[in-house]
C-alpha cells in the first residue's frame, strides 16, 4: 500500500505563531482571514476512487493529488455515489460473508469517502504499523472471511477493491450502525475514545466482524424513507499485531492489548464467531457505507398475513380487527421489480421546457453536459397501508360511481385514443384486480422530494393542492392536483434531498387516482377547474398534450381524496456520465 509521509503545512497568523487546523472548515476559511490560498497535503488516493480518475486526468500519470488540486469541500462533499457495478459487488460480497441464510441483503444505498484528511491519517498510521511491527501475520483462524471472499467477487468489479496490505494485516472488516450515525461517521472518522451505549465485552475500541449477518445484529434501522432500512459500514482495518483470545468477555483485554499490540482477535470456544477490536481509530478508514433492507429468503407472498379488517385491500399486511384503525409505511421487496418495470416502460427521453439541468437551466437538444438522464434506478419503495386514508379514498370512489352510473371518459376527439401508459400488465395481480374501471380508476405518477413522499406517507396529500413540496398548485389546465402517466414526466418535478448523506436521491409516489367523468382536452385551459369537482360537469381533467405537440399528458383532479398514494419510490437518475452528488 503507497504511504503518503509528507507533512501538513501548518498555516501562520498575522503574528507569526503557528495555528493548528481542526478541519476543512478552519481551512475553507483562512484565505479569507490571511489573504492568500490555503494549502493541503500531497495525498496518495486509490487509483478507483473518483477523485483520483479526476486528478489523474489533469495531471497525466500522477497518482496522487498535488495541494492546489484539492479545495476544501465540505463533508458531504467527500460522499461519491458507487458505480453499479462496484454496487453489485458490495451487495455480493454482503451475502456471501453473512452465515444467516434465512436473510438476504438488498442495497438501497451505497457511498464511497474519498477523504484525503482522513485517508492521510490512515495511511500515516498504517506506515507507524509497520515500521514499529515489521511482517504481521494474522491471529488464530487467519485471515478474515470478509478479506477471502474478496477473490470471489473482484473480476466483478472495475478496480474496486484494491489489493490490502498482508505485512500489517490490513483486512476489509463490516461495522454496522443506523443511517444517520453512518452519516456522522464518515463525515468525522471514528471516534472510538468515546465509549458506545451499547456495552462491549473487551473494553474500549472499534468493533468489527467479518460475518455481514453479525454485524447486522447491532445495526438498527432508520427513520423517515428509510424506515427499514439498515446501514453498515465496509472499512479498511489495520490489524497490525494482534492479542488473540479464546474469552467471551475480557472487559480490560483493549487495556492490556495497548502499547504491545494494535488490535484484539475474539475467538471465543463457545461461538463460531470472531470479533476483532481495532485500538486507535487511525487504524479505521470507513471506505464505504451501505443503506440496505433485510429480505426474507422466503417469497414476501408466503409470509403475509391478512388484514382482519374487510375493507381494506386483500395483499396489506398490517393486520387490524374491524373499528380499529391503520397506519403503516411497509417496504415491500417483492413490488420492487414491478415498480422497476413500470418505470422503465413509461419512461420517455424527450426535451421539455420544465425538464431543468443542475443549474436550473432549460436542457436543450443537444444536450452538451449530458444533463439528460438515460433512465432511474429504484433503491427502495414503501407501500401505505393508512385505514382512514384508504376509508376516505373508497367513500370518494364510491360517490363518484353512484353519481356518474358508469360514465368513464367525456366524449372528445381524442377520447379515443386516450391510453394511459401505467396500464400495463406489469403490477401484481392483486393490485389490478383492485382497480374499478367503471370509475376510470388508474395508477398515476406525481414526483416530489424524498421530504415531501414521506409527508404525504404521514398525512396525504395536503388540502390545498401545491402546498408542502407536492407540485403545482395551477398549471396548464387550471387548479388542482397534477398527476401522470409517464415515470419521465414526473421525474421532471422530483427534487433531491439537497443535504445530508442522502442528497442525490429522489422520490415519486405510485398513487390510485379515481377520474371518474373525466373532460380530455387537447388545449391549455386554466378555468379547467371551474367544470370539476363535485355537483359539476367533470370529475377531473385530462390534458392530452400528446394529441397536440406530442409531449406528456397530464391528470389533474380537484379532491385529494381522488387520491391515494400507494407506494412511495425512491430512485436514482441514470446519466451517461459520472457525476459525484
Amino acid at each position: 500500500m503507497a504511504v503518503a509521509l509528507s507533512c501538513w503545512q501548518v498555516p501562520t497568523d498575522s503574528s507569526g505563531s503557528q495555528q493548528e487546523p481542526s478541519g476543512w472548515s478552519i481551512l475553507r476559511s483562512l484565505p479569507t482571514l490571511l489573504g492568500r490560498r490555503a494549502r493541503h497535503p500531497a495525498v496518495d488516493l486509490p487509483k478507483y476512487w473518483t477523485r483520483s480518475q479526476s486528478e489523474l486526468g489533469k495531471e497525466g500519470s500522477s497518482g496522487s493529488c498535488s495541494n492546489d488540486n484539492l479545495d476544501a469541500p465540505a463533508a458531504e462533499d467527500h460522499f461519491y455515489p458507487v458505480s453499479l457495478e462496484d454496487r453489485t459487488v458490495l451487495e455480493l460480497l454482503m451475502n456471501r460473508t453473512s452465515k444467516d441464510r434465512e436473510v438476504e441483503f438488498h442495497l438501497v444505498r451505497a457511498v464511497r469517502l474519498e477523504s484525503p484528511e482522513l485517508w492521510k491519517r490512515y495511511q500515516e498510521r498504517a506506515a507507524r504499523v509497520k515500521r514499529r511491527r515489521g511482517h504481521c501475520t494474522f491471529a488464530g483462524r487467519g485471515r478474515p472471511m470478509t478479506t477471502c471472499s474478496l477473490a470471489g467477487v473482484e473480476e466483478l468489479s472495475d478496480g474496486f477493491p484494491a489489493e490490502l496490505d498482508s505485512e500489517i494485516c490490513e483486512a476489509y472488516l463490516w461495522h454496522a450502525t443506523k443511517p444517520q450515525a453512518a452519516a456522522q461517521i464518515l463525515r468525522e472518522g471514528f471516534r472510538i475514545s468515546q465509549r458506545s451505549a451499547v456495552g462491549k465485552r473487551f473494553g474500549c475500541g472499534g468493533y468489527f466482524s467479518e460475518d455481514a449477518a453479525k454485524a447486522d445484529a447491532y445495526s438498527a434501522a432508520g427513520e423517515g424513507i428509510y424506515k427499514d432500512c439498515y446501514a453498515m459500514l465496509l472499512c479498511r482495518v489495520v490489524l497490525g499485531k494482534q492479542l488473540h483470545t479464546d474469552l467471551f468477555r475480557w472487559d480490560g483485554a483493549a487495556q492490556q492489548a495497548a502499547g504491545a499490540h494494535d488490535s484484539l482477535v475474539a475467538e471465543p470456544r463457545c461461538s463460531s464467531y470472531r470479533e476483532f477490536v481495532a485500538l486507535e481509530d487511525a487504524q479505521i478508514y470507513p471506505e464505504f457505507a451501505l443503506v440496505y433492507e433485510r429480505w426474507p429468503v422466503l417469497t414476501a407472498s408466503t409470509c403475509l398475513k391478512r388484514s382482519i379488517s374487510p375493507d381494506a385491500p386483500m395483499y396489506w399486511t398490517s393486520g387490524a380487527s374491524c373499528g380499529q384503525s391503520v397506519h403503516s409505511a411497509v417496504s415491500d421487496p417483492e413490488v420492487l421489480t414491478c415498480v422497476q418495470s413500470l418505470m422503465d416502460l413509461t419512461w420517455v427521453r424527450a426535451f421539455t421546457w420544465e425538464r431543468k439541468d443542475s443549474k436550473g437551466e432549460m436542457i436543450y437538444h443537444d444536450d452538451p453536459n449530458h444533463d439528460m438522464p438515460e433512465g432511474i434506478t429504484v433503491l427502495k419503495v414503501l407501500r401505505l397501508e393508512d385505514s382512514d386514508m384508504w376509508g376516505s379514498y373508497r367513500q370518494t370512489r364510491h360517490q363518484i360511481r353512484s353519481e356518474r352510473h358508469g360514465q368513464q371518459v367525456a366524449r372528445s376527439p381524442h377520447a379515443e385514443q386516450l391510453r394511459m401508459r401505467t396500464a400495463r400488465t406489469d403490477l401484481p395481480l392483486c393490485a389490478r384486480a383492485g382497480l374499478d374501471q367503471s370509475v376510470n380508476e388508474v395508477y398515476l405518477w406525481h414526483g416530489c422530494s424524498p421530504q415531501a413522499a414521506m409527508s404525504v406517507l404521514e398525512h396525504g396529500f395536503p388540502e390545498q393542492p401545491g402546498c408542502g413540496g407536492t407540485g403545482r398548485r395551477a398549471g396548464m389546465f387550471g387548479e388542482g392536483y397534477y398527476l401522470v402517466d409517464c415515470a419521465s414526466k414526473a421525474d421532471e418535478h422530483s427534487e433531491d434531498d439537497k443535504e445530508g448523506f442522502y442528497r442525490g436521491y429522489y422520490a415519486m409516489l405510485l398513487c390510485r387516482v379515481v377520474l371518474g367523468h373525466a373532460e380530455v382536452t387537447d388545449r391549455a385551459d386554466l378555468r379547467a377547474h371551474e367544470r370539476a369537482g363535485r355537483g359539476r360537469a367533470f370529475d377531473s381533467t385530462v390534458g392530452f398534450q400528446e394529441a397536440s405537440d406530442g409531449t406528456f399528458s397530464e391528470f389533474v383532479v380537484p379532491e385529494r381524496s381522488q387520491i391515494y398514494p400507494e407506494y412511495a419510490i425512491v430512485y436514482e437518475r441514470i446519466y451517461t456520465t459520472p457525476r459525484a452528488r
